[in-house]
């Protein structure tokens, strides 16, 4: 018994599977170390017959030298699909980073061992968050959708590079914008906590301000981070749907 199978069906299948694994290897929440390996392949096998006869089509009769330089579009098309989603979706851990600076607790950063990096409290623990609340909103699912949407448009990988460009140079902003936005009530807290105590350090000199301080700006933090928090669902939300409509939009078709 023989096994034929259509050389540009083969062809079609390495092509997207290039591409899913790439992408999966960036785009979260596949991208968590807690998710192994094993699932992430065969997200990506999975894919890669589902949409292999849609690349197929485009195939033809590809020369080593077009099929190399395909193999690299497919790798540059899911890095940067992926990459708009990583991005975005950073902004959740910024802005717990940016309340552990204010408060002092980056001063506390160890190792996590889940991600193999440095990591202070507040980053870790809205990453956490934002991790379970993308799976509770289906954040998954849109994300998968948005890759097999990116084939359907452009099956070779084919960018726009001018999109491409323009949505890399405004992406630092709108991460910054994002993380700002998120961490923005508490972080008016502590702002004025900051001031308050700047007037108490001026009354009463001979008070530790630097001790007192950092106790008074930790219990305003854990009184009020469920500010914060309840902003959480909606902003993962946004960011995940600007994220993938950005990422659609660098594809010709």
């Amino acid at each position: 018994m023989q096994l034929q199978v259509e050389p540009t069906l083969l062809i079609g299948f390495c092509l997207v599977l290039v591409r899913a694994t790439t992408w999966a290897m960036i785009c979260p929440p596949f991208n968590a170390p807690s998710i192994p390996v094993r699932v992430r392949v065969g997200v990506s096998v999975a894919l890669s017959f589902l949409l292999a006869e849609r690349v197929g089509e485009q195939v033809g009769d590809l020369g080593t030298a077009a099929l190399v330089g395909a193999l690299f579009t497919q790798i540059i098309a899911g890095l940067l699909l992926g990459f708009f989603v990583f991005a975005l979706f950073s902004a959740v851990q910024m802005a717990g980073e940016v309340l552990d600076l204010q408060v002092g607790f980056s001063m506390g950063s160890v190792l996590d061992p889940l991600s193999g990096n440095n990591s202070t409290p507040l980053g870790r623990f809205h990453q956490l968050l934002g991790v379970a609340i993308l799976f509770a909103i289906n954040g998954h699912v849109i994300v998968t959708r948005a890759f097999i949407r990116s084939v359907e448009r452009a099956p070779m990988g084919d960018l726009n590079v001018d999109n491409a460009l323009s949505a890399l140079t405004s992406l630092l902003g709108t991460l910054l914008m994002a993380a700002i936005e998120i961490a923005l009530p508490l972080l008016t807290a502590l702002f004025c906590a900051e001031l308050a105590l700047g007037f108490l350090g001026k009354a009463a000199p001979q008070l530790n301000i630097l001790v007192i301080g950092f106790a008074v700006k930790s219990f305003i933090t854990f009184l009020l981070l469920g500010a914060t928090l309840a902003l959480l669902p909606e902003s993962v939300e946004s960011l995940i749907g600007r994220a993938v409509r950005t990422g659609l939009e660098i594809f010709t078709g």
